[in-house]
């Protein structure tokens, strides 16, 4: 029997609502998943990175090259195409896509002075004040009585420039048992130095005037109570035949109001550079006026002055009292002998040292500026391990050749940069040469400019060639990267390059 019109129209428009109906479901699921996926992804590259805790990211960046090793690595380059070069198909497979930009979401750090770092190599913004809807990634000063959610969110940090002889809770292992994730203190041990030196505020090179005083140095001492033996030292002298004169509030013999100290320190031989307190890298500028000025200083403080001279023979150091006949000593010698003299300011003609050099150059990059490059390199770390445990392939790191060559993937940035550069290291080279010959090889390809070429004096900065002075990972304090030896055998590149797949390097250039 024939079905009527109407009943075979009614049954196939049932079953187009039966199917509306699902399809109307998987829009919905699919709508919401998308909206989930856009959420995530606003986060990342929200106004702030919202940590549940930046405890979390207060780890070492070594740990992170453990992690790599453990997690990501793996050599997948069997699959890549015959006419591939390794070195193309690393550069093509071994990335990963991160999810804040911090151009256009900056690094903000509260109860700093209001200023954005434009030439910092990431967005730095300095801000007075906070509130829910400016939520910064670091906070100055600022341990403890802060709102819960700035407590839990945003990095600690302690910047102070005074010894901390005076102020103890400026000493680093103080600070960090007090909650501090980031510490800024002269200490080159710190997160982030702040030292009283830099070519922009002192004219280092500046020429040697002649030397018409007929006293031997003169002091600029004012603070008569130190927590060391600077009045002790300044008698001793004296009483050793040294003639000073003393233009401070402390064992006054020249009228110091009104007299400008850096041109009168241009007529004394020496200058007496004495500190306040005996500590590690607490070199003001006292120290630094005395070069300046071309006085040969003569020292009573860090234990380690010797690592801030501009060359072997540049500077005197007394250690402790018994020290002082030496010096004596070795002050009338110098001043009587014109030829042994001038070779303690031979540096001012001829240049100080690449190690000089290295440690002035930090501060052609502002302290502000370093920190907001330390916070990101910290969220670029944290984000990194996140990204690792959800990615469906691990990264490569090496690739292996046709004849069973191996080329390790390495990633190097200068200090006081931020963007890491791909550097390509082969099995068959691993040696201190084949590190600094790649990493040469690479920046001068791209040209490079080195960071401080505008701040360093023009009669040092040379012709403009790349000279590495030194490489280190990523996360090594200044201490550590500018006076401990690293990659300095064969045997130590392999053993690291090998055991830390896609490592993070940082170079100096002098």
């Amino acid at each position: 029997m024939a079905v009527p019109t109407n009943m075979r129209t009614g049954a196939v428009l049932g079953g187009r609502r039966r199917w509306t109906k699902w399809i109307q479901w998987i829009i919905i699921v699919v709508v919401l998943g998308e909206m989930v996926f856009l959420l995530h992804l606003d986060q990342l590259n929200g106004e702030y990175f919202n940590f549940k805790s930046f405890a979390a990211l207060n780890f070492s960046l070594d740990n992170d090259v453990e992690h790599r090793a453990e997690v990501i690595h793996k050599d997948d380059s069997v699959n890549r195409s015959n006419n591939e070069s390794c070195e193309e198909w690393l550069e093509k497979n071994d990335f990963l896509g991160y999810g804040r930009n911090f151009s256009k979401s900056p690094i903000h750090v509260a109860f700093g002075e209001n200023q954005v770092w434009d030439s910092c190599a990431v967005g730095c913004k300095f801000r007075s004040t906070v509130s829910e809807s400016f939520r910064p990634d670091g906070v100055l000063r600022a341990a403890s009585g802060l709102p819960s959610w700035m407590e839990k969110e945003s990095c600690h940090i302690l910047r102070s420039m005074e010894s901390s002889s005076y102020y103890p809770e400026n000493d680093l292992t103080s600070a960090r048992k007090r909650g501090y994730d980031v510490v800024m203190t002269t200490s080159l041990e710190s997160e982030v130095p702040v030292g009283y030196f830099s070519w922009a505020e002192y004219d280092l090179m500046s020429p040697v005037s002649r030397k018409t005083e007929g006293a031997y140095a003169a002091a600029f001492i004012s603070n008569c109570g130190a927590h060391n033996f600077r009045l002790e030292a300044l008698e001793g002298l004296k009483a050793q035949g040294v003639r000073i004169d003393s233009y401070g509030q402390c064992l006054r013999t020249r009228e110091g109001r009104g007299v400008n100290k850096l041109q009168t320190l241009r007529r004394y031989k020496f200058s007496l550079a004495f500190e306040n307190s005996n500590e590690d890298d607490y070199v003001t500028e006292k120290f630094w006026q005395s070069l300046v000025a071309g006085s040969v200083p003569v020292v009573v403080g860090a234990p380690n002055i010797d690592n801030f001279s501009p060359a072997p023979n540049a500077l005197l150091h007394i250690k402790s009292l018994n020290d002082i006949p030496a010096v004596a000593r070795q002050i009338k010698y110098l001043a009587s002998n014109f030829t042994a003299y001038n070779e303690t300011l031979r540096w001012k003609y001829y240049g100080p040292t690449d190690g000089f050099k290295a440690l002035v150059d930090m501060a052609a990059v502002h302290s502000s500026c370093r920190l907001c490059i330390h916070i990101a390199t910290k969220i670029r770390s944290r984000e990194e391990k996140q990204l690792a445990a959800t990615l469906k392939k691990p990264r490569p790191c090496k690739c292996t050749d046709k004849f069973g060559v191996i080329t390790y993937h390495l990633f190097v940035r200068e200090r006081g940069r931020f963007q890491l550069h791909s550097v390509f290291l082969k099995s068959t080279n691993l040696t201190t040469s084949g590190l600094k010959n790649a990493v040469f090889t690479k920046f001068k390809s791209l040209n490079h400019v080195p960071i401080w070429w505008d701040e360093r004096p023009a009669v040092i900065r040379g012709d403009g060639t790349l000279k590495i002075h030194t490489l280190y990972p990523v996360g090594l304090n200044q201490r550590k990267a500018l006076y401990t030896p690293h990659f300095h055998t064969d045997v130590e590149v392999s053993n690291y390059v090998e055991a830390n797949p896609c490592p993070y390097l940082e170079v100096i250039f002098v």
